[in-house]
Formats: C-alpha cells, structure tokens, sequence
C-alpha cells in the first residue's frame, strides 16, 4: 500500500473522497483500487442528487465522477449545478472518469477546470500515478484553494504568484500555472490570463486546458477575431472539433451573423447538443424568424429527455419561454394558444424542479404567462409571492428580465428600473460565454420592446463612463459597446467607444474596430468639441501607430 498520510488534513486521520457512478460493479472497483492506495474515507453514490445530497453533511477532499450517469443529468451538469450553488468548492479534487472520448464530452469536461481527466478502461498504475501527483500539488497549493472556498480569489492568486516566484518543481508548473489562469479569469483578469496561455502554448502547442483559456480571455476581451483564429485551426482537432463549432457560433451569433452561426451549430448532431448549444441554435432561429424550426427544436429535446427529471426543467422551461416569447409577437387568439403552451410546459418542468432558482425561473414565467392573458391579479400575487421567498439578485438574467416585462406591465417601472440595474452588473459578472450573449441579447430585445432603449442606453455609457474614469476599461467597453449597438448613430457613444479602445490599446471589440469607428464618425455631423476629441484620438492613434 502506498502510504499518502502527510497529505492528509491535520484534523482528520484520512482523506474523504466520493465515488459517484452509475454502474454498480464499476463503482465497487474504482472503490477497492482507492482503498488498495490507501486508508481513504469513501463514499459512493449512484447519481448526481445522491452527491447533492451528501455536500450537505461533508466535505470531500477528492471527487471521482463519471460523465455518464445513466438517463439523468451528465456529471458535468451536476458539477455545474452544484458550482453554481456553492455545493462544490474549489479546494475539492475533481477526477473525471469517462469511456467516451468524444470531442463534445471532453469539451464540456475542460470547462471546469477538473484536476484529472481518466478515460476509461483505466489501469491501477494510471489511477496511482494521477491520484499521487493530484495529492503532492495539493498539499503545495492548498493554501490557495483554501482561499478560494472562503472567496477571497486576489489573495489566492498572490499566494500562487509567490509560490511561482519563488520556483516550484517542473513537475508542478503545470499544474500551479493552470490554477493561476483560473484565478485570472475568475478576477476577470484577461490580459494576463492571454499572456500566461499564450506562454504555455509556445512551450507545448498540445496542452487543451490552455488552449480553452486562451480562447475565453480573447472573447471576453473582445478580441473577436483573434479568436476565430484559433478556433478555425481547432476544428481539425478530434479532441476539440464539436467545442471549437460551438465556439465559433458564438463569434458569429455576437455579430448578428446568425445564418453563419446556425450553420457552424449544425455541424454538432442535435442529440449532442448541450442545452446551452440548444439555446444559441434557438437564437439563431428566432432572430431569422424561424419559428417553426426552433420550437420543432425544443420540442425533440423535451420529448428525448422525458425520462431525465432534471434535464426535462431545463428544456421545458426553454419551450416556455419561447412560447412566450411568441406570445409578445402575435394577436389576440395566436396570443391566447402560445401562453396557453407555455403553462403547459412550466407544468411538465414543475414536477422535477428541485433547486430555488428553477423555482423562481418558472414562478416568473408563470407570472409574465398570466400578465399576457391580462390576468394582472393574479401575475401580482405570483410575482409578488415568488420575490417574497426568493432573492431575484441571485437569479440569472432571464428570469431577471422576465420579472421586469411583469413589473413594467404592472405598471411599477421603478421596480423594473431597479431589476435592469442589477442586470447590468451581472453581464459584467458571467463566467460563461454562452450565457453572456443570450443575456445581453434577451436584455436589448426587452429594452427595445418596452420603448426604454434611449433612456438605457444614457444609463448605460453613464456607467461606462464611470468605469474608464477609474480605469477599468475592459468594464468601460462592455458598457460603451452596448451603449453603441443600442443607438449607433450617437456621436458621444461612439466616441467614447473608440476613446476607449484606444487607450486600452486594443484594436477591436467583438464586432467593432477602430477602423470601422473612424469610419462611422467621418460620416456624421460632430460638435466643435466632438471634432477637438476626434483629433485628440487621431494624433494617438497615429503615434501608437
């Protein structure tokens, strides 16, 4: 037996570790080759609800689980889910065991960030080696990750930054500098997390989880087409083809090239389509006023998820929404069949939810659902209830935007006004590229439709004003960017977008250029005072040039 007692905690005579596998000898043997390392305290469940479950009493030093949990939710949607609940802390070894090797499959596992990656069939000495090398980095950066469950990220990032300054074992670069541009991208960091990936890839052109890095700071950054570029270069690559597709759909559909970016989705199979690759097809679709094909979309994903009680919310919930959505669009009798569909749907998802914010996200669906069948009684008393037990600033963005729609029908458009400013903060907040874009779509779109995109859009480049006078450019161009794409014939917006970039030193921001902003300014009629700050930003353009 391999002893591994110093790195175990202090408080505690072993390491706690959970199994969760859906096949019960496959479980068992992962289970003996464990004890056969060592004296670990095991735990082992079938699902993801069962370790849900488990989070609530203990802690686990390791977590082993397989992608593959029978017809429920995938391992990576359970990991997401109790991420995003806070179940799952970072200071907990992830282990990823997997018989499928699929580029969607590894793909959505490289998204977070897991430890250790085992295909299956694994051997003893594999399993050895990784779990040995995970427990000596471990007991270097826990420091870190102790500091991370606390939520104290800047301090868990110095600490790294110490440890690499100070030189660590070549056997553990890796690993300190992966945990480091998590941190960096968590700090929204991303001009240091593009230098330290682009670092790691001179060195080794083959490391994936570096090659995901890169790609997120560049999009988040807003360097577009740096990121097309080394997405186009991925899609030959077997392990990241169908994640490179999903991706690049994402560049295209933030350009409004929606045909392009339904045509790059369509190169992932639609059983293979994760729900937040389903969402970015069914935008594709409704901004070509294709309805038919989005809901025929959602249909098949509820109907092949019937029997997956937590999958079947997430994908009723979709169809409802766009019912919804359909419902803002059409007359009076088209109206009432649409809602009518919608109810029908929160229904189906009301019988597996199992989490708050599921809960909340279907209360306020159901909500907008009455306040469209002019039912404005009864949406009071669903949105009041639903806020009353709920916190709507813990909610992500579209149920956020749904509360406004009912609040504004109300007639309250100083409670809607005050859920929008949460909304801003939020955009700025998203971890995930996918959802930033469907949020700040759903945003534009509900701004748009209740005739307050002017009013927002001042609000807007007024809190991007603010950022760049503090110097956070990267905040003040999400602002001004959206400000811009609001009301791009505004002088001042467009200014302001282009004064920023200049000064961050950056020569384009998602679909905007400096060139096409100099273009677009030539064109209009500017002030005395917008010509004095257009030559201003020309002389330094022409230096750093």
């Amino acid at each position: 037996m391999i002893s591994l007692a110093r790195y175990r905690p202090a408080s505690r005579s072993s390491l706690r570790v959970a199994i969760v596998e859906d096949n019960t000898t496959a479980r068992m043997n992962l289970r003996s080759h464990l004890l056969s390392l060592d004296n670990f305290e095991i735990s082992s469940y079938s699902n993801g609800k069962e370790l849900r479950n488990g989070l609530r009493t203990m802690n686990f030093d390791m977590v082993f689980i397989d992608f593959h949990l029978g017809q429920a939710k995938n391992g990576v949607e359970w990991i997401q889910q109790l991420m995003d609940a806070g179940s799952f802390k970072p200071s907990m070894g992830l282990f990823f065991v997997t018989s499928d090797s699929l580029p969607q499959t590894i793909g959505q596992i490289l998204d977070l960030h897991p430890d250790v990656i085992m295909i299956k069939p694994y051997t003893i000495k594999g399993l050895t080696n990784n779990v040995k090398h995970y427990l000596q980095v471990r007991q270097q950066i826990l420091p870190a990750l102790q500091n991370m469950d606390a939520g104290k990220n800047q301090e868990a990032l110095r600490f790294i930054e110490e440890q690499l300054q100070n030189g660590v074992s070549k056997r553990y670069e890796s690993d300190f500098l992966k945990l480091k541009g998590r941190l960096l991208l968590i700090q929204k960091n991303y001009d240091e997390a593009t230098k330290l990936y682009s670092g790691v890839l001179e060195r080794s052109s083959a490391v994936l989880w570096a090659h995901w890095g890169l790609i997120k700071s560049e999009f988040f950054t807003g360097k577009w087409q740096h990121c097309k570029n080394m997405l186009d270069r991925l899609i030959d690559e077997s392990l990241t083809k169908d994640k490179a597709y999903e991706w690049l759909a994402s560049v295209e559909i933030g350009k409004q090239n929606y045909i392009l970016g339904e045509q790059l989705l369509d190169n992932i199979k639609d059983s293979e389509l994760t729900i937040q690759a389903t969402r970015l097809k069914t935008l594709c679709y409704k901004m070509q006023d294709k309805s038919e094909d989005a809901l025929a979309l959602l249909e098949k994903k509820v109907q092949s998820n019937l029997s997956v009680k937590e999958r079947l919310v997430d994908y009723a919930m979709e169809l409802a929404r766009y019912h919804l959505h359909l419902a803002e669009q059409f007359t009076e009798t088209q109206k009432t069949d649409s809602v009518s569909a919608a109810r029908v749907m929160l229904g189906k998802a009301s019988h597996g939810i199992s989490d708050r914010q599921a809960e909340l996200q279907k209360d306020t669906m159901l909500a907008l659902a009455f306040l469209l069948d002019d039912d404005k009684p009864r949406a009071q008393r669903i949105i009041e209830e639903a806020s009353q037990a709920h916190q709507l600033s813990k909610a992500n963005v579209g149920t956020m935007v749904d509360a406004v729609k009912v609040w504004f029908g109300l007639g309250q458009p100083e409670k809607a006004r005050a859920i929008l400013e949460e909304c801003d903060a939020k955009l700025l907040e998203h971890e995930n590229h996918i959802e930033s874009l469907i949020a700040a779509d759903l945003l534009a779109e509900t701004e748009k439709t209740l005739g307050i995109g002017r009013e927002r859009a001042l609000v807007i480049n007024e809190k991007g004003m603010n950022e760049y006078n503090e110097n956070r450019y990267q905040n003040a161009l999400s602002y001004f960017h959206r400000a811009h794409s609001m009301f791009p014939g505004v002088p001042a917006f467009s200014l302001n977008l282009l004064q920023c970039l200049t000064d961050s030193n950056q020569a384009e921001y998602k679909d905007v250029s400096i060139d096409l902003l100099v273009q677009e300014l030539g064109t209009i009629s500017l002030s005395d005072k917008n010509l004095k700050r257009m030559d201003n930003i020309k002389q330094k353009l022409a230096k750093i040039a």
